[in-house]
């Protein structure tokens, strides 16, 4: 997986991000540093064993075709498009996504859980085995997505829309749920808590 390494800023406990011996929080330009990182990013089919976490994202399309056993925790993703690109084996806990779009993804075995969404959506995606417990999802959705397998454990749903989707083994115990949508969807597959009323 990714590595370990320690910002190298003395007593930081932070991790120091790809291409750095900083964390993001201790890179001396940071603007400067974004625009090359965003620079190869562009030139790349794919990153594999990256990190970055905790830095600020915003009004990018993702440019590489995959994102392979990364880690962005704690990161703040603001108008970024991850159409048609491949996310396995990442960690994105903790993070926030606001206007972001995931259309033809494929996001397998991941991790999103403690993060929050707002205006997000994800459209004809492929969202296997893939973990939203905890998570904070407000004005958004899933249209025409798998999401066999996923999870929403002690999720906070709001205004949110899974159309047209497969929920087959999908977990949405103990999560909190209003104004959300399961239209033509099979959720009678999902796991809720006994009793749930839809």
């Amino acid at each position: 997986m990714f590595s370990t390494r320690k910002c190298i800023k003395k007593d930081c406990v932070e991790h120091a991000v790809t291409g750095s011996k900083y964390c993001f929080n201790h890179i001396k330009n940071p603007d400067e540093f974004m625009a090359s990182t965003v620079a190869m990013l562009s030139d790349c089919d794919g990153i594999t064993n990256f990190k970055f976490c905790k830095a600020n994202i915003s009004k990018l399309k993702i440019p590489c075709r995959s994102i392979l056993t990364s880690k962005f925790t704690g990161t703040i993703f603001t108008d970024v498009i991850f159409d048609k690109v491949e996310i396995k084996l990442c960690f994105f806990d903790f993070c926030e996504f606001h206007n972001c779009r995931f259309t033809s993804a494929d996001v397998r075995y991941s991790v999103f859980s403690g993060s929050v969404f707002r205006n997000c959506s994800f459209d004809d995606s492929e969202v296997l085995h893939t973990n939203f417990n905890g998570v904070k999802f407000t004005d958004g959705g899933f249209i025409s997505c798998d999401l066999y397998y996923s999870s929403f454990v002690s999720s906070e749903l709001q205004n949110v829309l899974f159309k047209d989707c497969n929920l087959k083994k999908v977990n949405y115990i103990t999560s909190n749920r209003s104004n959300v949508s399961f239209k033509y969807s099979n959720w009678e597959e999902a796991e809720f808590d006994k009793g749930t009323m839809l």
